[in-house]
């Protein structure tokens, strides 16, 4: 099987400015200077040279293949050459290109191998071509360049773990957002209906009884709960609504709208004793928590519970706002088909900000629900 590979306008550039040049200063140099030629093969270093600079535009494809390549033909140049031509650039081009691709270990002993053969054979050439500190100096830039790219590797591979990391994070930011509109959606709508749902059954009963029942009264109650429950609606699909769109405005949900609350449940014919105890100005998220789980325990109560009476208690302290909702009924909170999305919610609404939540059937009968916040949540 083939490998399939493609060279990068990078790599195009970055070959073609190596090769202009490397092959235009080594003519330059050969044509204007007569050098002694004796014992060297400059065929072989034209063709070293060669091969070098073609080699370099497959870099990103075959790091450590271009890298071994450029390394062998830089070896095998100099020694034949007598030009001291710019060919070494191609082969610390590969190596900084092999390491900042991640092959930090393979650069890294390409390298340290480099820099013995340098310094060895100059050694033992007694440093007729460089002096020592030449040498030295020359073998420092060889070390460090496998350096250089690590560095450059680590950044890329901190960045592409960064963006991952973003990418999660907005992809939870989304689950949660659309778990906190079906929420929203589940409380508010799914009271709303229940009270119309209730309050359209007795008025029916009314009637089979009472042919000239007048139902006016009823009626409005049923309007004035859809239309609450069409306010609340428009206002949460706000959110989704396009960049720009105008979307409704309005009060959010809190503990100052529940007489309105407890208005709409008493009109079902049920009985509803709200006490509050304490005033304070609490957290958005408190404050809205709080009222849903109201509505949501006045909701299973008006579906499950066949309950006469309802008493909610609201008591704000000093450092937490405690909400108990408890009925005479004989409902268990769960409704016919099981637990649902109801006790759930309210679960996760109190022990999101902190809170606490119980909930469950009461000693001398009936079923209640209890939930706490702490008020040092910020607002």
């Amino acid at each position: 099987m083939l490998h399939r590979f493609s060279i990068s306008r990078m790599d195009l550039l970055v070959g073609a400015v190596n090769a202009v040049i490397v092959l235009t200063w080594t003519f330059a140099q050969w044509v204007l200077h007569v050098r002694d030629t004796q014992g060297l093969n400059e065929d072989l270093a034209w063709a070293m040279m060669f091969v070098s600079v073609a080699v370099l535009f497959f870099r990103s494809a075959f790091p450590l293949t271009v890298a071994l390549v450029s390394m062998a033909a830089t070896i095998v140049y100099y020694p034949a050459s007598s030009t001291d031509g710019p060919m070494l650039m191609a082969f610390v081009i590969a190596l900084y290109t092999l390491a900042a691709l991640g092959r930090i270990a393979a650069a890294a002993v390409i390298a340290g191998l480099v820099f013995l053969i340098v310094v060895i054979s100059e050694y033992l050439a007694g440093f007729a071509h460089m002096t020592a500190s030449e040498t030295l100096m020359l073998s420092g830039w060889i070390i460090a360049v496998p350096a250089i790219g690590a560095v450059v590797a680590h950044y890329r591979r901190y960045r592409a773990e960064t963006e991952v990391a973003l990418a999660e994070t907005q992809l939870r930011s989304v689950a949660e957002e659309r778990l906190r509109i079906a929420r929203e959606l589940h409380d508010a709508v799914g009271h709303h209906l229940s009270l119309i749902n209730v309050q359209t059954s007795a008025a029916l009963r009314k009637l089979r009884k009472d042919p000239l029942y007048r139902t006016e009264e009823t009626l409005q109650v049923i309007a004035e709960t859809s239309r609450s429950s069409l306010r609340e609606l428009r206002a949460m699909v706000g959110v989704l609504r396009e960049p720009g769109e105008d979307s409704p405005t309005g009060p959010g949900p809190s503990l100052e709208q529940l007489p309105l609350l407890v208005d709409a449940a008493r009109a079902s014919g049920l009985e509803v004793e709200l006490r509050v105890d304490g005033r304070a100005v609490l957290p958005v998220a408190v404050d809205a928590a709080a009222y849903r789980v109201v509505q949501e325990s006045l909701t299973n109560v008006l579906r499950h519970a066949k309950a006469q009476r309802v008493q909610i208690k609201v008591v704000t302290g000093t450092s937490t706002l405690a909400v108990a909702v408890l009925d005479d009924g004989v409902g268990d909170g769960k409704g016919a088909k099981g637990p649902g999305n109801g006790l759930t919610g309210m679960r996760e609404r109190a022990e999101s900000l902190g809170g606490t939540f119980n909930a469950g059937p009461r000693g001398d009968g009936g079923f209640s629900v209890e939930a706490t916040w702490p008020l040092e949540v910020d607002k």
